[in-house]
This record gives structure tokens, sequence and C-alpha cells, in this order.
């Protein structure tokens, strides 16, 4: 049998344990102050003696205590109504608090409030967390392209930096499955299906994506697909952060493809800053006789005359290149087993992010055949000179013994 002394101690060993955990402080109706336990004191850092017989209002700002909405707060409160809700409040010096706290009129006879009990936790961090993520968020909003979707992946939301990505406005997508921004074949390929399995397990993607715009506007996506758990850790919706790289795709597509071309045509040879052969094509490589494996890591004086490697102006030639100089000339050069070959080439200094010259690559075209034929050419040129010179010689010695005789 359930006695009425048991359910008195039993409700005063709840408020012994309430008045323990939370901090505690009781109103009059019109929120004078009329007792705080020691929780409630050393969170706002006042003293009882501080803080009874004052108006609530010490706890708030003053532009809030003039408010209309702060009046209707108490009056409420008067009238018996329960008030519960996250709320700044201000401590002792000035110092913001952030506290979950319900205020809970106790009833007279007529069902007014006779006080006020108001029983509060600090929440000031997880509310500053709070403030932190959603800041991040919102930075993130700023500069990124966001598009939420559920575990099947339809979407649900998207920012509007994502719809000025793919031209679509967002009642044309919300609702609709992510395959509208891929090719038909993907969509119904293998790996399309286990791509989306695999967002549904919790596992996070990343990658560069080929996507579709509004009206088959083809585009290029740095993203990620981001799982997001529940409180027991189970995917429940997936947020895509994206970066619209369709620009530098472009830009790179382009420098690939002249660089492909330039490979095509010319002769391309990579070394370190100190001349130490990092790659070769093979028009290069031909036009040497090597392969690549006997001069990779060799040094660039394999192909220079064995004086020259130890002059003054060959390690000036590698200084200027060092210290991110352009050069370029017509250069003798000399392949396997010796052979003299002729090149027209530059040294390009390839600098890194901040400017530093970090490699040197070098185009070079075989001109062998041409400075062959042309220093033939001279040679020629200066014997005929020597000719003409020994016939006119002679010529002025004859004359000169005729005029003698």
């Amino acid at each position: 049998m359930w006695l009425p002394w048991q359910s008195s101690r039993n409700a005063s060993a709840l408020l012994a344990a309430l008045d323990r955990s939370a901090a505690t402080i009781e109103f009059a109706p019109d929120g004078t102050i009329l007792d705080a336990n020691e929780n409630f004191l050393a969170l706002v850092g006042y003293t009882l003696a501080e803080v009874r017989g004052q108006h609530h209002r010490i706890f708030v700002e003053p532009s809030e205590a003039r408010s209309t909405e702060y009046a209707a707060f108490w009056t409420a409160l008067g009238r018996g109504e329960y008030q519960a809700a996250e709320y700044k409040r201000i401590c002792k010096g000035g110092r913001e608090v952030w506290i979950q706290a319900s205020y809970n009129p106790v009833p007279g006879p007529d069902g007014r409030a006779i006080r006020i009990v108001k029983h509060a936790t600090d929440v000031s961090r997880r509310k500053l967390d709070g403030a932190d993520a959603a800041g991040q968020l919102a930075a993130i909003g700023k500069s990124q392209a966001v598009i939420h979707f559920d575990l099947d992946g339809r979407i649900l939301d998207t920012n509007q930096n994502f719809l000025d990505a793919v031209g679509y406005r967002r009642e044309e997508v919300v609702g609709r499955h992510h395959r509208i921004f891929v090719e038909p074949t993907e969509a119904q390929g293998p790996d399309y299906a286990a791509f989306w399995q695999a967002l549904g397990r919790g596992e996070y993607q990343n990658a560069e994506y080929k996507r579709f715009g509004k009206g088959g506007k083809e585009i290029w996506l740095q993203a990620t697909y981001n799982p997001i758990r529940d409180l027991n850790g189970k995917p429940f919706k997936i947020v895509k952060y994206a970066t619209d790289v369709t620009a530098e795709k472009l830009r790179v597509a382009d420098l690939t493809g002249q660089i492909a071309a330039i490979n095509r045509s010319q002769g391309v040879i990579h070394f370190d800053l100190d001349g130490i052969v990092l790659d070769a094509n093979e028009n290069f490589l031909n036009a040497v006789g090597y392969r690549l494996e006997e001069i990779r890591g060799q040094h660039h004086r394999k192909f220079v005359d064995s004086e020259y490697a130890n002059t003054p102006e060959y390690r000036e030639l590698w200084s200027r290149l060092g210290r991110g100089e352009y050069v370029a000339d017509i250069f003798k050069r000399f392949g396997k087993g010796g052979r003299a070959v002729w090149i027209q080439a530059s040294y390009n200094p390839i600098l890194d992010m901040n400017g530093k010259p970090f490699k040197v690559v070098k185009f070079a075209t075989d001109i062998t055949a041409k400075m062959t034929s042309q220093i033939q050419a001279t040679q020629a040129s200066a014997q005929t000179l020597v000719n003409v010179q020994t016939v006119a010689s002679s010529a002025e010695e004859l004359s000169a013994s005729i005029g003698e005789i």
C-alpha cells in the first residue's frame, strides 16, 4: 500500500536530485528573485545576497528588458503558462551565457502562479559549436556548389551555386534523381548503381566528374559525396560539395594538346636544375641514338664535348637556367658513339606555384643535315676563294715577269 508520506518523501528526493544536477532559481510572479541554488549562482557568477530581491532583468540585455516581448513573457508566466527554450543571459561582469531552461509556474488555489521555478543547464559550449558549424557551412555554401540527396539519389535541396553551374532552377531538380546530370549509358551501367550503393553504406566518394547541365551542356565538377549519419551512425542522406572546374579542365586539355603536338614534332628532354636527365621523348632519343635507360640519371654533359663541359661558359649555362633564364640557340651536341648532332633548341626553366624554377625542359629540332650542307658549302666557297686568290697571285707574278722582260 502506497502511503502519502511515501509520496511526499519521493517528491523531496526528486527535488533534491534536481537541485544537485541543475541550476535552479525561484522568482515571484513579477520576476523578483526569491532564491537560487549553488549551481545557478556558480553559473552567473553572483552570490545569493547580490541577486535576492533583484529583478530577473539583471540577467538580460537592457534592450531586451525594455521590450514588449519581455513584458509579455512575464505576463504569460503570471497566468501560469509554462515557458521553455534556449536563452541568452548576461552574467556578472557582462559575460554572456546560453542556457537551456524551463520556467515552471507554481499555481495557487486560483490557478495563477504564486511563484516561478526555473531549471537551467549551461549550453554555451554546444551553442558555440553549433554557431561555428553553421558558420562553416554558410561559408562553404557561399563558395561551393552544394546539393543534398536521399540515399536513393533523389534531390532534396540545392544552393544557388549548384543551380548556376547546371543551369536549372530549383523547382526543376528537387525531387528528381541524380541521373539527370549523367549520360543515359552511364546511368544504366553497373558502375553507377555501385556508386550509389557505396554511398548508401556510408562510403565517401571524391573525384572529378563529367556531368550534364540543362540542355546537355557538359560540365566538369571536382566534387565530394559525403554520407551524413544520424545519431546511431547510420547514413540518412548524401551532401555533395562541388567546384566547377570546366574552364580549368578545358585549359589543361588545351595545354596537354599543345604539349602532345610538340612531342610529335620536336625532340623533348627534361632535366633537373643540376642538369641530370629526368625524361626524354622518342624524337630526342632518335636524334642522339640512345635508349632512355642509357641517359636517365646521366648529366647533360654526356651530350657535349669533354673540353667544353669543363669551361666556365658551360657552367654559366646551367647557372642561368637555375636562375630561371631562358636560353635558345643552335648547339652542336654529340650522340651515341661520338656522332656530331646539330640542334636548334631552347632550354626552358619551368617555374613552380611560387615562381621558382624546379626543372628545365629542352625543346629541340635536329638540323644536322642542314648544318652539314651549310658547312660543306662554306668549305667549298672557302676553297674556291683560295683558288681564285692563287690564280690572281700567279697572274700578278706573270705580269711582273713580262714587265721585267
